[in-house]
C-alpha cells in the first residue's frame, strides 16, 4: 500500500475562541514565537562568534591605529599601481608579463588577472578600477569566445566564477565599496556572466557520479580527458579519469551561492554530487577523514594510498569546514563539519612531526628544545619529510575552523603550524621558499626508521647533505626549493592568526612579507617572481611571470590585515580559497 504523508494538524480550538480573545492569543503566540528566535540567535550569536572582539581590545590588541591605516594604505597603493601597469601593458589579457612589458594566454584568454582581481579592487574600495573591471565584464567578456583551448573547471571555477559570484555579494552587501554608478545594471550583469559560465562548465560535472571531469571542450559541450605535454587527448570518454580530491572538491562554496543568487538549486546539486564520492567516501581511509588519492571518478574507488594537505588534495579539505560556516542550514552541514573535524584531528595525531631542533632561538623567538612541527604526506607506506608553501593554507584553515567549532586543541595546532610556516619565511629577502625538508629525530643517521616518540616510519628522503646540514643546525630545515611564486599562503595564515586571536605580532609578520615582496619582486610592469629567496639579491634578475593569484589573493589578505577587522568579518564572510568573499546565510 502506498503511503500517504499525513495532513498538518490545524488548530480547531484557537478559531472557536470569539472576538478580542482569539486576537489575544494570536498576539501572544507572535510575540512568544519572536522572542525565542531572538534568544535562540543571541545564544548562537555569542556561542558561535570567530572572529575577535576588537572593539574591547582595541588599546590592548592596536597599540597604534594610525600604523594599521598607513600600511592598509601602502598595500592598497601597490595594488592600484600594478592594476595601472596591468592596464597599460596587458589589458584584457590573462597575466602582464612583469618583465617585459608582454603579455600570455594561460587561462584560455577571458581576461584572468581582471576578473580575479575585481573582489580586492572592491574590497579595497577603489571605485574607478571598480568600475573599469565592472565595464569590462559587461560589455567585453565573451565566454562563448575562448581561446579554442580545453578549459580547467577547477581553476575557472576558483578563479572565473568565484570572482563574478563573490561580486554580486558584495554589491549585494553595500558596504565595502562605496556608491557605484548604474550599480544595479552591473549586478544584474554579472549575475548574468556568472550564470553563463555556470552552464558552459556544467559538462564537467557529466559524470556516472557527477565528479568533475578533469578539461571541458566549451565548443563541443563535452567533459574531457587532461590532454598530454603537445595538447593531444588520445583516451576515449569511455575511460575514466583519475581525479585528486581538490579537483573533484573545490566547487561547493560557489556553486552554492550562485544558487542562493539565481535561485535554482541545480548548481548547488552539482557541485554536491561532484564531492558526494569524497564525503561519503566509500574507500577505506588509511587516516580517517583523510581521502586516498588519486580517485577513479567513474567508480569513485580510490586508486592509490596518496594522502596529502598539500597541491591536488588541499582546498577539498579547506571547503568543508568553510561550506559548514557558509550554509549552517543545509541539510548536508553536519557530515562537512564532522568530515573536516576528522580530517584534521588525523593530520594532528598521524601527519605531523616535529623536526631536528635548530642549534640556536627558533625564529619565533623561542628556545630550541624542540623542533618546528610538519606535515608530512604519506605515499603508501612511505612518508614524505618535504612541504611546500601551498600546505601552509592548513594553518589558517586549522584556526578558523577550529574556533568555529570551539576546538581550541585544532586552533593551537594551527597556530604551531604557522609558527613553522613563519620561519621559512626568515630569509635574506623576508619570503618564503617554495619547498622544505625537514630531518627527523633517529636514533642513527644511516637509519631511515623513526622511534623518537613516533609509531616507527619509514621515511623518503635521507640525511642532507653538508650545505642542507648546516641549514639544519641554523633553521631546524633546509630549503629544497628556493623560489618564490607570489604564493599567498603563509599570509593568509597571518591574516586568519590575527583575526581570531587578535595578536597585534602577526600585523607584523605580515608587514615584513610585505616589504620583502616590494624589494624583491616588483619590476617594471608589475610583480614577478624571485629565484632565491635565501640570497640578498632575491637569486637574480626577476622571473618574468605573475599569476592572478598574486592581486586576487596576497595583495588581498595583505590589506585585510591592517584594514578597518569589522568591514570584512569572519562572521559575516567566508572566503573561497581564491580569497574571494561569500556572504553567509
Amino acid at each position: 500500500m502506498a503511503h500517504v504523508a499525513p495532513k498538518p494538524r490545524s488548530w480547531p480550538w484557537l478559531f472557536r475562541i470569539r472576538g478580542s480573545y482569539r486576537r489575544k492569543y494570536i498576539l501572544l503566540a507572535l510575540i512568544i514565537v519572536i522572542l525565542l528566535r531572538v534568544l535562540i540567535n543571541s545564544f548562537k550569536s555569542a556561542h558561535n562568534k570567530i572572529q575577535f572582539q576588537f572593539s574591547t581590545h582595541s588599546v590592548l590588541h592596536t597599540p597604534d591605529p594610525d600604523l594599521n591605516i598607513a600600511r592598509a594604505e601602502a598595500v592598497r597603493a601597490e595594488f592600484k599601481w600594478a592594476v595601472g601597469k596591468y592596464k597599460d601593458a596587458a589589458w584584457g589579457k590573462d597575466e602582464v608579463l612583469p618583465v617585459s612589458g608582454g603579455f600570455q594566454t594561460t587561462r584560455n584568454g577571458f581576461a584572468a588577472t581582471l576578473i580575479d582581481s575585481l573582489t580586492t579592487a572592491m574590497v579595497m574600495n577603489l571605485t574607478t578600477e571598480v568600475v573599469q573591471a565592472l565595464d569590462y565584464v559587461v560589455n567585453t567578456l565573451d565566454f562563448d569566445k575562448d581561446d579554442g583551448t580545453l578549459v580547467d573547471p577547477f581553476e575557472t571555477t576558483i578563479r572565473y566564477l568565484g570572482s563574478l559570484v563573490s561580486a554580486v555579494d558584495i554589491l549585494d552587501a553595500g558596504t565595502l565599496v562605496g556608491p557605484i554608478p548604474r550599480q544595479s545594471r552591473y549586478r544584474e550583469s554579472v549575475l548574468q556572466k556568472a550564470i553563463k559560465l555556470a552552464e558552459k562548465l556544467a559538462p564537467a560535472f557529466d559524470s556516472p557520479l557527477g565528479i568533475p571531469w578533469p578539461r571541458v571542450n566549451f565548443t563541443a559541450h563535452l567533459g574531457v580527458h587532461e590532454p598530454d605535454s603537445l595538447g593531444d587527448i588520445h583516451l576515449s570518454r569511455d575511460i575514466s579519469p583519475a581525479v585528486s580530491p581538490a579537483r573533484a572538491g573545490s566547487n561547493w562554496l560557489e556553486y552554492y551561492r550562485l544558487s542562493q543568487q539565481a535561485m535554482d538549486p541545480v548548481y548547488t546539486h552539482n557541485a554536491t554530487r561532484g564531492w558526494a564520492s569524497l564525503v561519503w567516501n566509500r574507500n577505506e581511509e588509511t587516516f580517517d577523514g583523510l581521502v586516498d588519492s588519486p580517485m577513479d571518478s567513474f567508480s569513485g574507488f580510490s586508486l592509490g594510498h596518496t594522502v596529502s594537505l598539500g597541491a591536488g588534495h588541499d582546498s577539498y579539505y579547506e571547503y568543508l569546514i568553510k561550506a559548514a560556516q557558509l550554509a549552517p542550514r543545509d541539510k548536508h552541514a553536519s557530515t562537512y563539519r564532522k568530515r573536516w573535524e576528522q580530517a584534521m584531528t588525523s593530520t594532528m595525531e598521524r601527519l605531523a612531526f616535529r623536526g631536528t631542533p635548530p642549534d640556536s632561538y627558533r625564529a619565533d623567538g623561542k628556545r630550541s628544545d624542540s623542533g618546528y612541527l610538519f606535515i608530512t604526506q604519506y605515499f603508501d607506506g612511505t612518508y614524505m619529510n618535504e612541504m611546500g608553501h601551498l600546505t601552509c593554507y592548513v594553518a589558517g584553515n586549522l584556526i578558523l575552523g577550529g574556533r568555529y567549532l570551539e576546538r581550541n586543541d585544532l586552533v593551537a595546532f594551527g597556530l604551531e603550524v604557522l609558527e613553522t610556516c613563519h620561519a621559512t619565511y626568515v630569509t635574506a629577502t623576508g619570503l618564503g621558499p617554495e619547498s622544505f625538508v625537514w630531518e627527523p629525530p633517529r636514533r642513527d643517521p644511516s637509519d631511515q626508521v623513526l622511534d623518537g616518540g613516533y609509531e616507527q616510519v619509514r621515511w623518503a628522503i635521507s640525511a642532507p647533505g653538508p650545505h642542507e646540514h648546516e641549514q639544519v643546525r641554523k633553521l631546524g630545515f633546509w630549503v629544497s626549493d628556493a623560489r618564490y611564486f607570489l604564493r599567498p599562503e603563509v599570509i593568509e595564515g597571518y591574516f586568519y592568526a590575527y583575526r581570531i586571536t587578535g595578536d597585534p605580532k602577526y600585523q607584523d609578520w605580515a608587514w615584513t612579507a610585505f616589504e620583502g615582496l616590494r624589494k624583491f619582486c616588483k619590476a617594471q610592469y608589475g610583480y614577478g617572481e624571485i629565484q632565491d629567496v635565501t640570497l640578498p639579491d632575491g637569486g637574480g634578475p626577476t622571473v618574468d611571470s605573475s599569476e592572478s593569484f598574486f592581486l586576487a589573493e596576497t595583495l588581498k589578505y595583505l590589506f585585510l590585515i591592517f584594514d578597518d577587522p569589522d568591514r570584512l568579518s569572519l562572521d559575516e564572510w567566508v572566503l573561497s580559497t581564491e580569497a574571494h568573499p561569500f556572504r553567509i546565510e
